[in-house]
């Protein structure tokens, strides 16, 4: 093999995984934005504890089916220890246990300026977690992603006859927020970092997916013995039971392998920028599908936004291509 063919192989590898970690993470973050009026539509139905099982039940079904005919029932196995499934799936429920918490605590306004710092948490769990640097270009990124965020939740605010400051006015949940989206994030790297590197991120997902469910029903009996939850949904209309499926396959089964497939060749701190385009692709989606007019300043908001993802990418590029020049 030639000097210049030799240097061009871990260029096309770089390029390979920039194509294949971008997708998964775009993937994600569609699909997230689907989950947004979805959620929303189901909790109209089901109690916000009890639709997370049931969602993930429906997702271990598809995930294993979709397991054995692609590699076969050996792969249903665990490959690490229990204990480490066990604490992964603790980490997923978690995070869907202390949203919803704080969600049920403090004003949707919070939780959606709380999860505009997404970047911010993931760096500092990277951190502690890892001893990761901050990569190149990180803090501009993050910058232009909190204030488009900023933006578009000022104007959704507005909209809803409600403001920041009254947004803001402590009950609670807003700890419980961002405890969530640094429990999503200890996810994130441990289900890289615990799994063997040929394990294919289907079977992790599918693992940690069916390892959640008995802490998310432990977590609703729970609710339901305190009376945060109440009497569950046992006979569904026919409408509610088409969204919840379209959500437990697309939002939460084959969202999360995309996920893991973008954790696995971009990193977890371009994941925490991506994290920030889930509202934009929610307002395109309800415009689309539900009806929802966008506001002006919505809509600018998530331009600036992507504009913080495309950067962040680009600074990655500059960085690749200088140490294989």
């Amino acid at each position: 093999m030639s000097a210049s063919a030799s240097a061009d192989a871990p260029v096309a590898t770089l390029q390979r995984a920039a194509l294949v970690g971008t997708s998964g993470y775009l993937i994600a973050s569609v699909l997230w934005g689907m989950n947004l009026p979805l959620s929303s539509a189901l909790l109209k139905h089901f109690d916000p504890f009890w639709v997370s099982p049931l969602r993930y039940v429906v997702a271990t079904a598809l995930l294993g089916l979709m397991l054995v005919l692609s590699l076969g029932p050996r792969q249903l196995r665990s490959p690490i220890p229990l204990w480490r499934v066990a604490v992964l799936s603790l980490c997923v429920a978690g995070f869907l246990t202390f949203y919803n918490l704080g969600l049920y605590l403090t004003h949707p306004m919070t939780v959606a300026a709380l999860s505009a710092g997404s970047p911010v948490y993931v760096a500092v769990v990277s951190r502690v977690m890892t001893g990761a640097r901050l990569e190149r270009g990180f803090w501009g990124a993050t910058l232009l992603t909190l204030i488009g965020a900023g933006i578009a939740i000022q104007a959704r605010a507005r909209a809803g006859g409600a403001s920041l400051d009254l947004a803001f006015s402590l009950k609670g949940g807003e700890l419980l927020v961002v405890l969530g989206i640094c429990s999503w994030t200890t996810y994130s790297i441990l289900a890289q970092r615990w799994f063997a590197a040929d394990t294919t991120q289907l079977r992790r997902t599918y693992l940690t997916t069916i390892g959640a469910l008995p802490w998310l029903l432990l977590f609703w009996l729970i609710a339901r013995a305190t009376g945060l939850a109440g009497q569950p949904n046992l006979h569904p209309t026919p409408l509610p039971v088409i969204q919840l499926l379209v959500a437990a396959v697309f939002c939460t089964a084959l969202a999360t392998v995309a996920w893991n497939t973008g954790v696995s060749r971009l990193g977890i701190q371009t994941g925490g920028m991506w994290q920030n385009t889930v509202p934009v692709f929610a307002v395109l989606i309800s415009l689309l599908f539900f009806g929802v007019e966008p506001l002006a300043e919505q809509l600018i908001g998530g331009a600036v936004v992507l504009a913080g993802v495309l950067y962040m990418q680009w600074q990655r590029a500059r960085s690749a291509a200088q140490r294989t020049a």
